[in-house]
C-alpha cells in the first residue's frame, strides 16, 4: 500500500475524477459511503447520539455528506462553527443534500460544548490534509472544547490540526479512532502523534494514484508481503536452504544468544552453527539442540575469526558486548563479502568506529533502535525527520536499515522505504531485537534477497508478536513466546 505524501493527496484527488470521470463531489460521496459501512461495522450496536462538527472545506464536506448517510442508524446533529463565511462549492452542496431529520447547529464554544455533553459519539471533520499550519484562535478553542468531550471520539481522514511535526502547544483532535482514505498518513506512524491517533483503520476509495517515483513510501500489509515468499521444493535438502553463521553472547549475556538462535532455527534456514565464547557452549547446545555450536578460543567474549566458506549468511551482534577483540573480528567478517546482519553491541561497535562504517558491504541489513540510530548516524532532529534521515542513511551507506519500533520502517538504498503493519506495544520488551536478528539471518541464508528478508523479517516478527499477545496478553507475553508464535505467523501468511 502506497502512502501518500500531503502534496500528494490532492493530485490523487484530480486524477481521480480526471480519469474515472466523476465530479469532485461524487468522490466525496464515494469517501462518505464507505466511511458510513465502516463505521457501521466499528459500532455494531448502534451509535444513538452522534455529533459531526463539520469545517469550512472539503473534509467538512465529508463530514456533511457522512451525517446524510448515517441519519438512518443514529440521532444526527452537525455543528457548523459559526463565522465560516468561504466555505467550499462541495461542502455547500453535501449541506443542500442534508435531510431534514438532522438538526443543524451553529455557534461557538458555549453551543458546542452543550452538545458534546449530550452526544455519544463525536466526529471531527473540521479540517482535512491540506492543513499545512497549526490551528490558532478560534478553531483551535473548538479543538480543545472537543478534545474536552467525555464521549467517544472519531476522525475522518485526520484529525484535525495534526501535523507531522507539532510546534510546542499546538492543537489537535484526540481522536480515538481515525477513519482515513487509502492509506494512513505519515504523521499517524510515528511516536509523536500517539495522543492524536489511538487507532486507525484505511477505507479504499478507489484512489488513481500519482505515478511512482522509485523512492516511494508504503505501508506492507500481508497481501504485499505474500508476493515474497519462496516456496519449498519437494526434493530439497537441508543444504538447499542455506547455512546462517551467529554470532552472539558473551559472559551473562547468553540468553541473548539463545533467542537469536531459536529464532533463526524457525526461520527456514537450513542449517545454522552459533560461534559463542567458551562459556556459552552448554547454553546453546542444551538450549538450541537443532543448532551446531562453534565455541570461541576466548572465554568470556568473541574473537576469533570462523571460516565463511560454507556459510550463506552472517548474523552479529545479540549480547556480544564490545571488547576490542569482538570490534576487530566484526571488521574481518564485514570483509568476506558474506550478506549480514547486524544488530545491538555490532551496531554501538560501529558508531564507536567510523572507519567500519564505511566499510559496510553493499546491503548490510542493520537494525536500530532510535537510540542507536542517533549514536550511528549522529541525527538528533524530530520523530517525523528521522523518516528521512534513516533513508538518506541507507541510500549513503547502501545499506538495508531497519528502525525498530511501532510501525517499524524498513529503509532501502535506492530511496524506497515501507512502514510495517504488524506488531504490538507486548513487544516492547528486552529480547524481542535478538530474535529479529535470528529471523532475519535465517531468511537470507535461506536465499532471500537482503530487501526480502528484511521486509518478510519484520512482518513475520511482529505478527508473531500479535499472536503471542492475543493468547498471553502484552503484559505477560516474553520475547521467546515470539519464537514459539512463528509457526501460527508463517501458516497465517503462506495459507490465508
Amino acid at each position: 500500500m502506497r502512502i501518500l505524501l500531503p502534496e500528494e493527496v490532492a493530485l490523487a484527488d484530480r486524477l481521480t475524477c480526471q480519469g474515472q470521470g466523476i465530479s469532485s463531489a461524487e468522490l466525496m460521496e464515494r469517501a462518505a459511503s464507505a466511511l458510513s459501512e465502516a463505521m457501521r461495522r466499528r459500532f455494531p450496536l448502534g451509535m444513538k447520539r452522534v455529533l459531526v462538527v463539520c469545517g469550512p472545506g472539503n473534509n467538512g464536506g465529508d463530514g456533511l455528506a457522512l451525517a446524510r448517510l448515517l441519519s438512518d442508524a443514529a440521532e444526527l446533529t452537525v455543528f457548523l462553527p459559526a463565522g465560516m463565511h468561504k466555505t467550499s462549492e462541495d461542502h455547500r452542496f453535501m449541506q443542500s443534500c442534508l435531510n431534514p431529520s438532522i438538526t443543524v447547529a451553529e455557534g461557538n464554544i458555549p453551543e458546542l460544548a452543550a452538545l458534546a455533553k449530550e452526544s455519544e459519539l463525536l466526529v471531527d471533520a473540521l479540517f482535512g490534509a491540506g492543513l499545512n499550519r497549526p490551528l490558532e484562535g478560534h478553531y483551535a478553542e473548538l479543538v480543545r472544547q472537543m478534545n474536552a468531550a467525555a464521549c467517544f471520539k472519531v476522525a475522518v481522514d485526520i484529525p484535525s490540526g495534526l501535523l507531522p511535526e507539532m510546534p510546542e502547544n499546538a492543537v489537535a483532535f484526540r481522536a480515538d479512532h481515525v477513519f482515513t482514505f487509502h492509506s494512513p498518513k505519515p504523521a499517524f506512524l510515528i511516536p509523536s502523534s500517539a495522543d492524536y491517533v489511538k487507532e486507525f483503520s484505511v477505507l479504499d476509495i478507489g484512489l488513481t494514484l500519482p505515478p511512482e517515483t522509485g523512492k516511494d513510501l508504503y505501508f506492507q500489509q500481508a497481501e504485499d508481503i505474500r508476493l515474497l515468499l519462496k516456496a519449498r521444493s519437494r526434493f530439497s535438502h537441508k543444504g538447499t536452504y542455506g547455512h546462517a553463521l551467529l554470532l552472539a553472547g558473551s559472559e551473562g549475556k547468553m540468553g541473548a544468544a539463545l533467542l537469536a538462535a531459536r529464532a533463526l532455527l524457525r526461520s527456514g534456514a537450513g542449517l545454522l552453527t552459533v560461534q559463542v565464547p567458551a562459556c556459552g557452549r552448554d547454553v546453546i547446545q542444551l538450549g538450541a539442540p537443532e543448532a551446531m555450536v562453534l565455541p570461541d578460543s576466548a572465554e568470556k567474549h568473541l574473537s576469533q575469526f570462523p571460516d565463511p566458506e560454507s556459510i550463506s549468511a552472517i548474523g552479529m551482534g545479540p549480547g556480544i558486548g564490545r571488547h576490542p577483540e569482538t570490534a576487530a573480528l566484526l571488521g574481518k567478517l564485514m570483509q568476506s563479502g558474506k550478506p549480514m546482519v547486524l544488530d545491538a553491541d555490532a551496531l554501538n561497535i560501529l558508531s564507536g568506529n567510523p572507519e567500519l562504517l564505511r566499510m559496510l558491504p553493499e546491503n548490510s541489513i542493520l537494525t536500530p533502535h532510535p537510540k542507536e540510530f542517533a549514536r550511528l548516524s549522529g541525527f538528533r532532529g524530530s520523530d517525523y525527520t528521522r523518516i528521512q534521515a534513516a533513508r538518506d542513511f541507507a541510500s549513503e551507506h547502501k545499506v538495508i536499515l531497519i528502525l525498530k519500533g511501532a510501525y517499524t520502517l524498513i529503509c532501502s538504498p535506492d530511496g524506497r522505504a515501507w512502514f510495517n503493519s504488524t506488531g504490538n506495544p507486548g513487544m516492547a520488551k528486552g529480547g524481542s531485537g535478538d530474535v529479529l536478528t535470528g529471523l532475519l539471518t535465517g531468511l537470507l541464508a535461506r536465499g532471500y534477497a537482503p530487501e526480502s528478508a528484511a521486509r518478510l523479517g519484520v512482518f513475520l516478527h511482529g505478527l508473531a508478536g500479535d499472536k503471542a499477545a492475543a493468547r498471553l496478553g502484552m503484559e505477560a507475553m516474553l520475547p521467546g513466546d515470539l519464537i514459539d508464535s512463528l509457526s501460527e505467523a508463517w501458516r497465517e501468511l503462506s495459507f490465508d
